[in-house]
């Protein structure tokens, strides 16, 4: 048998045109193929999305609350008062972060003298400064060194009991940037009288509750306050309360020192016109 002829092999193209196998062309390991790309970096941020999400849900309602604070803030009520509009002079003191409210000790309407215990050396003549907060905080934080995190946080985040505070004066307090003058008439005056009593809570004799603790001073003392202390009513909250009492301009509502001065007169707590 004559032998079968051999089929003819096509011809090899030159390696000038030869398709790259695919890790050639990437420069790779010709042994190893080429392929999608791990999805590890993908994966990496599973962590900072759910770091980023709770960071969302923690910061919203912060940011939603200070927002509130800052527009209810600039809204007036009682807008049209006359801040000199009266004979009877209150006071509205910030210590920079606390706005008290400062009464003449004797008026017709209210003998704060003989309101408050004798702890609370009133006299005729003088003044006494009122101011409602945080139990814990009046008590255990006489200075910002005995600040500690967990009555800030407690004071912040959870209802807790409230306490007021008097402290007797010989007179009006000194002029300054930080006092604001209230010329009131009867009327503002007795409602002022009113809301302060609320502040108290009052034994079966209608007294207010003297604490144990003592004051930060000589003639200061602490009360039993009426109501809690929360985000939502703080001590300037309070003397924001206590400005509309009178029927003056003050915030439509704030839990801040400055959202409680933003709507009273800058007259330095000095003399009104006569």
């Amino acid at each position: 048998m004559a032998p079968t002829p051999e089929s003819p092999r096509p011809a090899e193209r030159p390696a000038a045109h030869r398709p790259a196998a695919p890790s050639e062309a990437l420069g790779g390991d010709p042994g190893v193929s080429a392929g999608p790309s791990p999805r590890a970096p993908r994966a990496a941020l599973g962590p900072l999305r759910v770091a980023l999400r709770c960071a969302v849900v923690l910061l919203a309602p912060i940011g939603l609350y200070l927002l509130t604070a800052e527009l209810a803030m600039r809204v007036p009520v009682h807008s049209g008062a006359d801040p000199d509009g009266g004979e009877v002079d209150v006071y509205l003191v910030t210590n920079g972060v606390h706005v008290a409210v400062w009464l003449p000790t004797v008026r017709p309407e209210r003998d704060w003298s003989r309101w408050l215990p004798p702890e609370v050396p009133a006299r005729a003549g003088g003044y006494v400064e009122f101011g409602w907060g945080d139990h814990d905080f009046y008590l255990k934080v006489p200075t910002w060194e005995d600040l500690t995190a967990g009555v800030a946080l407690r004071g912040a985040l959870l209802p807790t009991r409230s306490a007021m505070r008097a402290t007797a004066y010989r007179g009006p307090p000194i002029p300054g940037e930080h006092v604001h003058r209230l010329s009131v008439d009867g009327d503002g005056y007795r409602s002022l009288v009113r809301f302060v009593d609320r502040g108290f809570q009052l034994d079966d004799s209608g007294r207010p509750i003297l604490l144990a603790a003592p004051g930060y001073g000589s003639s200061d003392r602490f009360f039993e306050g009426r109501g809690s202390y929360h985000l939502f009513t703080t001590c300037n909250t309070w003397a924001n309360g206590a400005v509309k009492a009178m029927g003056q301009r003050a915030a439509l509502w704030t839990p801040f020192e400055r959202g409680a001065r933003h709507h009273l007169p800058r007259n330095l707590g000095e003399d009104r016109p006569r």
